[in-house]
């Protein structure tokens, strides 16, 4: 029903009757008489309506654009019931009306004479076919009714009718005459109102169309002519609109009206796949003449809700969704629920309206706050009775427990069942969803094919619980949202692929990228190194998960148990718990990753009860873990201890990978490696005071052989002790043997590191310093054969944290920038600074708290400073204007694409959203570089002050913070500019002024153009056009389009005979960086390079500006400011001030009349031309410098050098 202009200006026409008019503004159609009537609709950019009767517009409404059309609406229906016929024409319009776009160039008069311009604005008009000659008196200005007749559309070059033309933001109307051009006409009458009478700015602003305009059609039906009853008749009819009017008004207070979306965007809805027969028995049971309720039951994510939506856009019948909560908000007094019960059920019915109830779980909710809500009994009788039709859906997994409590309520809903769609299903339906949203959405990122066919198998192996297609399109709408902003070079939306999806992926389970990524290798002995870097020893036994890990990521694991089954099986203390927590962090990305189940708290009756059922009605202990954590490892230590019927639920955990708790709910261990330890067999194979160097034959044998024993024997054991099915689903048999001497210092080492890294130690700077030989008397003294390693780290609690708590204590407030020194009792002090604080002894151990040697202070203080300095010139730069006033325009962009309801932005012209979009993206990311590296220069502040109170080395910061700083100004050029609206091209005329000058000036520029990435066309001053230069008018003074090696070569040859180039180039940022050159360039050379140079060894360029755009019409050629300099100008214009002096001698580049100076060897000006623009963009900032950034980029700026 909308229409919008297309690029000629020119919309289609406004939608017109086929049913022949009975009366004047009236049709009749199947059988029903009807009023008609045009309405102009203007959306702003927040997504707000303004609609309004095209004759009548002070009958107008405002808001969102749904409530909008049905006040006009209604407004219709009252105007027709109750005006006289005539009254009722004058709002029809004849066919042919339409809508037309024209730019009207606007003077702004208001502005200050620099600024004075014409601005174009364009001006919505409706023009309406005025029939055969009529009258030639114009219609009332305020009534905009124009004769009834109904010619054809005239065009916009003229007609062979007349026509009427409505202006709607100047309540004008005028008359054009048949033959007469409109555009034209339009735009003369316009500027004449405009003429009659100054408009202010805020006038102005009023002026400015909004985003988008388009005239509709609404209907309403006329009153019966009076057979019998009179003004009786006439008041049933307005009692019955009455009643609708508050039926609607009562449904709109409590839901959503489905159906008004549907009306308006139905292009917008993905396609439904797979799923006829469930649409068409849901609109056998809605569209039938008995009212009905429907169930939808399924999986969650299985298709309810688009089933219903997909039923909505046919528009049989109004669909209002709404839900529990919302039928009770707000009704806290006795009584007052039910009543609103009463009054939405009897607007439903009086409508004869769907309710639908995306969750009917929230209704059926038992509610005791402010008393009992019933509220499927309060529905129920509407049901039985069959006065509403209701769809209501609910997850499967629900139903049975809902159902035994309101089995009444279900008996009167019809169930239809939605099924999972298989994953072939599942592949089809993504990809005409991402057809479809390529189509609709083009400014969005899309999805490779083959992405998708690896999104849907990710979503089949790793997302068990939630149900195809709903898991897939979740992900793949996750995956489009999290690449949003991102474009690629020529500001397109992005195209992602595996490599994309893989990534998201891993971010959202944590598993490693390398185990979804066919292209990445995996190797087993980094994996190796990884895994037994936390963990001492055991190197059998980390190369054995290792080489699981590769077979799960060979995919050759079956996809219906968990990753892995493994039983862990040695001596206590001896690293299991810790491999598993490091398995957990090189899989899942955090140790946290570790479900740990102590198996000796499930050894009596009923534990296996505690797994699946929990405590009060929770879920099981087990069961509720790994449905919230399915990405995780599963540590079951000391499996033999648990009761045999624990043991009955693992064989189903292993065997199948999945597990139902009490309440039905399954819990999948498909991406789970589940891992039990157990001691059994160990003291048989453990040696004195757990070391592995006793004698006996199993000591004696080779390290190889050794461990095939103990695997031998451990397989022996484990045989034996548990029941063979469950043995049988065990992966794999992991032993892990005592450790050595050597081993035990290693982890007392270990456990000394971790104890000087605890909070309370790194917080007052307190280092810990252990010597070998007091390593080695810990390890000696804390082994235990029971315990292993778990035995020494108590030992090392005792003897080792204690007495340096105890020491630390002492010294009290003292107790910062200190080192502690542990050595073995009778060892010679280790060679240490600082002078001694305190000791302690104990029997083993001497501790010596030693203070730091200080550095100095005066260095450290000025590093600081140097810091701060750089920081404060950083917010100096952040707080300029053209700095705040980008932040501001990523504020203003990010409205214009959020505000306003879903729909109106889906309305929105696509190639406007993905223009905001792409500026948005750009500013951010320029905004996004500065921030950064301003917080990245507070936070090396604060580390330098702390490393200053610390006595630290400040000097790597003050690195860090140069770094940062050059950061900034490398991005503050463009950021200083990015607001400016003619920012990518530039048309200039070069003038030499002196022999040799275009050699140095030109010449590098020319070669600077690629690097930067900017295009240029040159035009030569006297160049005659060639046989392959086409029709170029030989009469021109410049010459045809040149490449810049074209120019490149002229210049190299030993005469030429121009001293004038036109230059047109294009390029990020490309117009306002070169628009800064603008003037007089002198360049001061070495008396022995001088050449052709004057006697003053200076050689000068002069940049004439000519305009912020590099497309040259054919009319435009002849323009003044187009014309090659004078050369008798030449003189003057040499003895002026420079815009920028290129001096080789003293080697630096000055700026702005020497207001700016940079070191520079000339040659490189090109090259460090962004050093060049920031410091000329700094002078504007600069109240005292004198310069108008105006003057180089205003729209009054075009052909006006800066003095």
């Amino acid at each position: 029903m909308s229409t919008s202009a297309g690029d000629d200006g020119r919309s289609a026409p406004a939608p017109e009757d086929t049913a022949g008019a009975t009366e004047p503004g009236a049709t009749e159609a199947r059988g029903e008489r009807t009023a008609r009537a045009l309405v102009f609709v203007r959306e702003r950019f927040d997504g707000a309506c303004l609609a309004f009767p095209v004759a009548a517009p002070d009958a107008a409404s405002f808001g969102r654009e749904e409530d909008v059309l049905v006040e006009q609406q209604l407004f219709l229906r009252e105007h027709a019931a109750r005006a006289e016929p005539d009254a009722i024409s004058r709002l029809s319009f004849p066919e042919g009306t339409e809508l037309l776009s024209v730019d009207v160039p606007v003077p702004r008069d208001d502005l200050p004479r620099k600024l004075r311009s014409e601005v174009p604005v364009t001006f919505p008009c409706v023009v309406v076919p005025a029939g055969e000659r009529p009258a030639r008196k114009p219609p009332a200005a305020a009534s905009h009714s124009p004769p009834a007749a109904a010619p054809p559309a005239r065009d916009a070059a003229g007609g062979e009718r007349d026509a009427w033309v409505l202006v709607p933001g100047l309540g004008h109307t005028f008359y054009v005459e048949a033959g007469e051009p409109i555009a034209p006409a339009i735009r003369q009458e316009v500027r004449r109102i405009l003429a009659a009478e100054p408009l202010s700015s805020w006038e102005h602003m009023g002026l400015l169309p909004g985003s988008g305009h388009r005239l509709e059609v609404l209907r309403a039906p006329l009153p019966e002519p009076e057979r019998t009853g009179g003004h009786g008749q006439r008041g049933v009819s307005l009692a019955e609109r009455a009643r609708r009017k508050k039926a609607v008004d009562t449904l709109v207070s409590v839901a959503t009206p489905l159906h008004v979306a549907a009306q308006r965007s139905p292009a917008a809805r993905p396609p439904l796949v797979c799923r006829d027969a469930e649409l068409a028995r849901l609109a056998a049971l809605l569209d039938g003449a008995p009212r009905l309720g429907v169930l939808l039951v399924g999986p969650e994510h299985a298709g309810k809700t688009a089933l219903m939506q997909a039923y909505v856009a046919r528009q049989t019948r109004l669909v209002y969704a709404t839900s529990g909560a919302q039928l009770i908000a707000g009704m806290s007094g006795l009584g007052q629920w039910q009543e609103r019960i009463h009054e939405v059920m009897e607007a439903a019915a009086a409508l004869d309206a769907v309710l639908y109830f995306e969750n009917l779980d929230d209704v059926l909710a038992e509610r005791v706050e402010g008393g009992h809500v019933d509220l499927p009994g309060a529905m129920r009788p509407y049901l039985d009775e069959g006065r509403v039709r209701v769809v209501g859906e609910l997850r499967d997994d629900r139903l049975d427990a809902l159902e035994g409590r309101h089995w009444a309520f279900f008996a009167g809903l019809s169930r239809i069942r939605v099924e999972p769609l298989t994953a072939r299903d599942a592949r089809r339906a993504l990809a005409e969803r991402a057809a479809h949203d390529a189509r609709v959405e083009p400014h969005r990122p899309s999805v490779a094919d083959d992405a998708l066919t690896a999104l849907v198998d990710l979503a089949e192996r790793y997302l068990p619980y939630t149900a195809f297609p709903g898991k897939a399109v979740r992900l793949y709408e996750d995956l489009r949202t999290v690449h949003e902003r991102e474009r690629t070079s020529q500001g397109e939306p992005v195209t992602l692929g595996r490599g994309d999806l893989h990534e998201l992926f891993s971010m959202r389970t944590g598993m490693p990228a390398f185990l979804l990524r066919d292209d990445l290798p995996l190797r087993v002995d980094r994996v190796a190194r990884d895994l037994g870097a936390s963990v001492v020893g055991q190197e059998r036994a980390v190369r054995a998960l290792a080489e699981t890990i590769a077979v799960v990521k060979a995919g050759l694991s079956p996809p219906d148990k968990p990753l892995a089954a493994l039983l862990f099986v040695g001596p206590t203390g001896v690293g299991k718990t810790e491999l598993a927590r490091a398995l957990a962090a090189l899989l899942f990305g955090s140790p946290d990753r570790l479900s740990r189940f102590d198996m000796s708290e499930f050894a009596s009756e009923g534990a296996a009860d505690r797994l699946i059922r929990g405590t009060d009605g929770a879920g099981g202990l087990l069961t509720q873990r790994v449905r919230e954590q399915p990405f995780c490892v599963l540590l079951l230590d000391e499996i033999e201890k648990a009761h045999r019927a624990v043991f009955d639920l693992l064989l189903q955990v292993l065997g199948e990978g999945r597990l139902s708790d009490a309440r039905g709910r399954t819990a999948y261990f498909h991406n789970a490696i589940v891992i039990m330890t157990s001691n059994l067999g160990a003291a048989e194979r453990r040696a004195q005071a757990g070391f592995a160097g006793a004698a006996g034959a199993h000591a004696a044998a080779p390290p190889e052989e050794r461990a095939a024993l103990d695997e031998a024997h451990y397989q022996r054991v484990v045989a034996g002790a548990f029941r063979q099915e469950f043995v049988n689903r065990i992966d794999r048999v992991v032993p892990f043997r005592s450790l050595t001497r050597a081993e035990l210092t290693e982890v007392a080492r270990l456990t000394a590191q971790r104890l000087g890294q605890r909070r309370g130690l790194s917080e007052a700077g307190v280092a810990l310093e252990v010597s070998e030989r007091a390593l080695a008397r810990l390890a000696e003294d804390g082994h235990a054969p029971a315990y292993g390693a778990r035995a020494l780290r108590r030992h090392l609690e005792e003897h080792l944290a204690a007495p340096l708590a105890r020491l630390l204590a002492k010294l009290g407030g003292e107790a910062r920038e200190l080192t502690v020194w542990v050595t073995e009792a009778g060892e010679p002090d280790l060679p240490a600074e600082g002078a001694a604080l305190a000791r302690a002894e104990t029997p083993a151990l001497r501790l010596v708290a030693r203070r730091r040697r200080a550095a100095r202070a005066a260095q450290q203080a000025f590093g600081v400073e140097q810091v701060g300095a750089l920081r404060r010139e950083v917010d100096q730069w952040m707080g300029l204007a053209p700095v705040e006033q980008l932040r501001e325009q990523i504020d203003f962009l990010l409205t214009q694409l959020s505000l306003g309801d879903a729909p109106s932005r889906d309305r929105r012209m696509e190639q406007d959203t993905a223009a905001l979009q792409a500026e948005h993206h750009r500013l951010s990311e320029i905004w996004g570089q500065l921030s950064r590296a301003q917080e990245e220069m507070h936070e090396v502040e604060e580390l330098a002050m702390m490393a200053l109170l610390e006595g630290e080395e400040v000097r790597e910061l003050a690195g860090e913070a140069r770094a940062a700083w050059e950061g900034v100004r490398r991005v503050l050029p463009r950021a200083l500019v990015a607001t400016e609206p003619r920012r990518d091209a530039i048309t200039l005329i070069l003038e030499e002024l002196d022999a040799g000058a275009f050699e140095r000036w030109l010449a590098p520029l020319l070669e600077e153009l690629p690097r930067r990435g900017w295009n240029a066309t040159l035009h030569i001053d006297g160049d005659r056009p060639g046989p392959g230069d086409g029709a170029w008018p030989a009469s021109r003074r410049w010459g045809p389009p040149r490449a810049p090696r074209d120019v490149l070569g002229a210049l190299e040859q030993p005469k030429r005979g121009f001293r004038s180039v036109l230059l047109r180039c294009t390029g990020s940022y490309a117009g306002a960086f070169l628009s800064l050159e603008r003037g007089l360039h002198r360049r001061v050379v070495q008396k022995r390079d001088a050449g052709d140079a004057p006697g003053d060894g200076r050689l000068h360029v002069f940049v004439h500006f000519v305009a912020h755009a590099a497309g040259i019409a054919e009319d435009q050629w002849e323009h003044a400011s187009l014309a090659p300099p004078p050369a008798g100008a030449a003189a003057a214009r040499r003895r002026g001030a420079a815009a920028r002096e290129h001096d080789e001698v003293e080697g630096a580049a000055l700026i702005a009349a020497r207001r700016a100076r940079i070191a520079m060897d000339p040659a490189w000006y090109w090259r460090r031309l962004d050093e060049v623009v920031l410091a000329h963009l700094l002078l504007f900032e600069d109240g005292g410098s004198g310069l108008d950034r105006s003057e180089y980029f205003s729209v009054g700026g075009d052909g006006a050098e800066p003095g």
